[in-house]
């Protein structure tokens, strides 16, 4: 049996009963095994089974009950914007309608957001962003080394906006552009395509173009769109046709 820390023994409990639930294994409405059963599958004491039991429910994903034990929730209580969650769903068969969910999402969110940034962004979030362009440039198609940067410069977009409330959806970004790495590899275009989308959000921010960011942000997404989806041959390439009068006019 696989040895794990304290920490990491915590966090392998929660995952694989977290995962089991959003799978189906454990359905809603059901009651999970019992205490001994589920300690002697995953080969841990009932202290560590009850500390994820804790964290799951904090989740939404479980209750107990007097005499009948720990249910399994409804899936309207479980809170979808949690990352582990988030991290279950993309590897179960719910991974596609995840991240048809998690750009519905973004294109909720990010354009907006980049909008505020321009309105909002100091001179220090300019650099930040700056700072982070001219490391997924040197990064290439390094997708070990463009990760870290393409994540901070879409975190520093909403940290800009100052709305707190966006901030708490940052995760929420780091969960898309997790999922756009898995599939760049053997997609039909690379990092270094997202370049110019990347450049012209930056431009806009920098120059206080409230109207440019968030269309340049929303050509940007719909390219993440494609590369994360263009293996299944479900997405065909993003438009490239010119945009609205008005959106031409702030350019």
């Amino acid at each position: 049996m696989k040895k794990f820390d304290q920490y990491s023994l915590h966090k392998h409990v929660i995952d694989e009963i977290g995962q089991a639930i959003i799978s189906g294994e454990f359905p809603p409405g059901k009651p999970l095994p019992s205490e001994a059963d589920l300690c002697d599958g995953l080969g841990v004491s009932r202290t560590a089974l009850r500390e994820a039991l804790r964290v799951l429910a904090a989740k939404g994903l479980l209750e107990s009950k007097p005499k009948v034990g720990t249910l399994v929730r409804p899936l309207q209580s479980w809170n979808f914007l949690d990352a582990d969650i988030l991290s279950w769903r993309l590897k179960t068969g719910d991974a596609e309608l995840a991240i048809g969910e998690l750009y519905e999402l973004r294109h909720l969110l990010e354009p907006l957001a980049a909008s505020l940034a321009a309105q909002r962004a100091t001179e220090a979030d300019v650099e930040i962003l700056q700072s982070a362009y001219t490391e997924m440039k040197d990064a290439g198609d390094d997708g070990e080394k463009f990760a870290a940067p393409d994540l901070r410069f879409h975190q520093t977009i909403i940290g800009a906006t100052g709305n707190r409330l966006f901030s708490s959806l940052a995760h929420i970004i780091g969960a898309a552009l997790a999922v756009n790495f898995d599939f760049i590899t053997d997609a039909p275009r690379g990092h270094v395509q997202s370049m110019p989308a990347h450049k012209k959000v930056l431009d806009a921010i920098a120059a206080r173009d409230a109207s440019a960011a968030r269309t340049a942000m929303q050509k940007l997404i719909e390219e993440s769109r494609y590369d994360a989806r263009a293996m299944d041959g479900s997405e065909q390439q993003p438009s490239t046709k010119a945009k609205s009068g008005k959106a031409a006019h702030t350019r």
